[in-house]
């Protein structure tokens, strides 16, 4: 009993959040969501849940879409294969075209232990806040409020609790707003409404007093995104000595510090990595290079007080998803370095940097219809990797550089046997981190193949397509036609027969102008077309690039690049190159009267 007493902790009962499509496929989550489901959730959660229990987790997300949040008792299988109960929230959030649902699970049988240990921790923060003069205040967006509160031993004492408008409003009419500070005091109420990332005003009140005296008070405040789709504004209301301009600040954390970001600075971060590696501790610590994709293309577009605001959310997240389990730090413009020290395996460690990852992805999603922010991250881990800070540094700066090629929004792991060793000058100062060998290789390929059109020689197709497999390292190659869309043409091990799931479930629908459709992962597929991912896991296709053949917008085939039993992140590079690869496919054999 007490062992199990044990694994039900607080960890365990938080099982964690995830917003899903009405596909079940998920769009985002957070760590703890990460490390309890592990690989099985990157595309589709249904298949942790038990086949007993869907149709109940189904009526929820139908009851969210009517505006009403549903909760629902289901059994769910975790990353140690082992059937759990758990209690799911769910509730609609706004998600432009489709719907999507955010659904919070927690582990029913961990609540009792919980509850216990949430009270003894809430009762010693008390204690310490009680000692504590600022004041907080806190303001929803969903119900438009603003509370401010002060601490008690053993409760909260709440001093206001009203609409913020009427908070406003009242404060200027009951006089507690002197009218040389009326405009700062608006400007203060409208960061909070905004939802202004960060802010500070510094103005006399009576608002503590009810008009009984008044102080010099600075209030500062911050909006937290908890969840991309849940924020909320908290803060501090501190009174300022009439001696002082502003409240004292602390030198020892200012000049460690990054000022706008809240983490550490890039003097304060690289000592302290240091520093820990120097001790050689035994267990695993992981140097994360974080990059934020395009930043400075972000900057030119939206302007440099939005940038401000970017480097400070993503800061805010990458803070709540490493929790105690490491530090962050910002080391250039749009850059970070994170070192984690508790992570157990790979798996955990994927779990963060997915969470980091999807959050990012969707944190500015709702601002603008074109804005799409990003992150790339790179990862060395000691002692498997290195001893080394310099030479960590350069291999997660290697691996975030292969991230950053192969397309952005993603995050490698260094791999030597992968990705090799970090080339570097004779005082292992410099990382050479571009390999340009096989970049040029294929674009030599694709410059014969240009040039021999060009002179009239026309290649075998079956030669063509064995080359273009073996110089792009592609398993199969298999070229479908006819209104049956049978095969006809391949090279490899092919199983392949037909792909007549081309026309069926609007999948045509898939292809980019350019004729293209990207399939990194076959699980992709899965509760979105079930017929084209049934068919394609049973040719055992793992990834593919598949390239729409046509003729005055009329359909004539279909050219798919696969990978057999493996996946693939497509390279944008890599797709460029198919793309020329299938149109010049697509003329010769409309030349040669195969289409």
């Amino acid at each position: 009993m007490n062992s199990l007493l044990g694994f039900l902790n607080e960890e365990m009962y938080n099982v964690g959040k995830v917003i899903i499509d009405k596909s079940f496929h998920m769009q985002r989550a957070d760590e703890a969501f990460f490390n309890y489901f592990g690989n099985d959730v990157i595309y589709s959660i249904k298949r942790t849940i038990d086949e007993n229990d869907f149709e109940r987790i189904s009526e929820c997300l139908e009851t969210a879409e009517n505006g009403v949040p549903a909760k629902t008792v289901i059994r769910m299988k975790g990353i140690n294969n082992h059937l759990r109960w758990m209690l799911a929230s769910v509730r609609m959030i706004s998600g432009g075209d489709e719907p999507l649902y955010s659904i919070m699970f927690s582990d029913i049988f961990s609540l009792e232990s919980l509850a216990y240990s949430h009270e003894r921790k809430i009762s010693e923060y008390r204690h310490i806040l009680s000692l504590i003069n600022d004041l907080a205040f806190e303001y929803s967006f969903e119900t438009r409020k603003i509370r401010i509160y002060m601490s008690d031993c053993y409760r909260e004492i709440v001093l206001t609790d009203e609409e913020l408008e009427k908070w406003r409003d009242e404060s200027i009419e009951s006089g507690y707003i002197p009218s040389r500070y009326t405009e700062t005091f608006n400007n203060l109420c409208n960061d909070i409404k905004n939802g202004v990332y960060r802010f500070d005003y510094e103005f006399e009140s009576s608002l503590l007093t009810f008009g009984k005296s008044r102080e010099l008070c600075l209030f500062k405040g911050i909006t937290r995104h908890d969840d991309p789709d849940i924020k909320k504004v908290s803060g501090i209301i501190s009174v300022v000595s009439s001696g002082h301009k502003s409240k004292e600040i602390n030198p020892a954390v200012e000049a460690n510090r990054d000022s706008l970001s809240g983490v550490l600075n890039k003097r304060a971060i690289t000592s302290y990595a240091m520093e820990i590696l120097s001790e050689k501790p035994s267990h695993n610590i992981n140097l994360v290079l974080l990059d934020i994709d395009n930043f400075s293309e972000t900057v030119r577009s939206y302007g440099h007080l939005f940038g401000d605001e970017v480097i400070f959310t993503i800061a805010e997240i990458i803070k709540n998803e490493i929790g105690t389990r490491g530090i962050a730090g910002r080391i250039t413009g749009a850059g970070f370095l994170i070192v984690l020290e508790d992570t157990r395996d790979e798996t955990d460690l994927r779990g963060i940097l997915r969470a980091i990852r999807t959050k990012t992805e969707w944190a500015f999603a709702d601002r603008s219809e074109n804005l799409k922010l990003t992150c790339s991250m790179g990862v060395s881990t000691y002692p498997v990797d290195s001893s080394d800070y310099d030479e960590l540094f350069m291999q997660a700066d290697k691996a975030l550089y292969i991230a950053q090629q192969k397309g952005q929004n993603r995050y490698v792991i260094y791999d030597v046997n992968k990705h090799g060793t970090v080339e570097k000058d004779i005082e292992n100062k410099i990382a050479f981190l571009s390999d340009k060998k096989q970049s040029t290789q294929n674009l030599s390929f694709i410059g014969q193949l240009a040039e021999s059109l060009v002179f009239g020689r026309i290649p075998d197709i079956s030669v063509l397509l064995e080359q273009i497999r073996l110089q792009f390292e592609i398993d199969d190659i298999c070229i479908f036609a006819g209104k049956d869309m049978n095969l006809i043409l391949s090279c490899g091990n092919s199983s392949s027969k037909n792909a007549s799931y081309l026309f069926e479930n609007r999948y045509t629908e898939r292809f980019s102008g350019d004729g293209i459709f990207a399939i990194d992962n076959v699980n992709e597929l899965e509760g979105r077309d079930d017929n084209a991912f049934l068919k394609l896991t049973e040719q055992n296709i793992g990834g593919a690039v598949q390239y729409l053949m046509t003729e005055n917008n009329i359909i004539k085939g279909m050219i798919s690049f696969c990978y057999i039993g493996r996946f693939k992140k497509w390279s944008v590079t890599d797709l460029n190159y198919l793309t020329i690869i299938g149109r010049t496919i697509t003329a010769i054999l409309k030349k040669q009267a195969y289409i």
